[in-house]
């Protein structure tokens, strides 16, 4: 399905990115105000049930992490299987917010980034049971937001603050990695909630 029938509205203020293939990404630097993402940030830092998990090779991945999500839903990521928690009240409503953009989301994957050395790696989310529309909203200190063509190399990098969404679909993990790179500036907590649809495989 094209960009225009997988995005139900697209806001003032949004910019789109065409990446060829057939991929796609929007990014709008302020979709929540400030006070919404000061409420949002300040309740799941409090609420969720972070861990600090094994990533590939054993060692403890540099971040924390939760998962919501719907009955039943797990995904897989780096080996492992992450069943998804009940939702939370303020997850449920930032999956509406996300949702009235573009996609819709039955599993929420929560990172927190506790200082500038907490960081993710470069990867696709490409598994088979993804649906290829992700939303990414960000609340709390400043990062980077990198992208990579598989082939050309190419990059581009993006600003993600406290209230900044970044919606990426089409055929843009095929093509397409991203990551958060570590940071040297002494930074303050970041929490990502990537929305995703997880589907089962037959």
């Amino acid at each position: 399905m094209g960009l225009y029938g997988e995005v139900a509205a697209v806001a003032a203020g949004f910019q789109r990115l065409d990446l060829g293939e057939g991929g796609w990404l929007l990014y709008e630097p302020a979709f929540l105000s400030v006070a919404e993402a000061d409420g949002s940030l300040r309740v799941l830092l409090e609420r969720c049930e972070w861990a600090q998990l094994p990533g590939i090779f054993g060692h403890l991945q540099p971040r924390l992490i939760a998962s919501y999500g719907d009955a039943g839903v797990s995904y897989r990521y780096s080996g492992r299987d992450y069943g998804a928690l009940p939702w939370l009240e303020e997850l449920q409503w930032l999956r509406g917010r996300v949702q009235s953009v573009a996609g819709h989301y039955n599993y929420c994957l929560c990172n927190r980034y506790r200082t500038g050395q907490d960081s993710m790696g470069w990867h696709a989310d490409d598994e088979p049971e993804m649906g290829e529309v992700i939303g990414s909203l960000s609340l709390g200190a400043e990062r980077k937001f990198r992208i990579r063509h598989n082939e050309t190399r190419q990059t581009r990098t993006f600003a993600v603050g406290h209230g900044t969404l970044i919606v990426m679909g089409g055929t843009m993990q095929r093509y397409w990695q991203h990551c958060v790179p570590k940071t040297k500036r002494v930074v303050g907590e970041r929490v990502n909630l990537t929305f995703r649809e997880v589907r089962e495989i037959s």
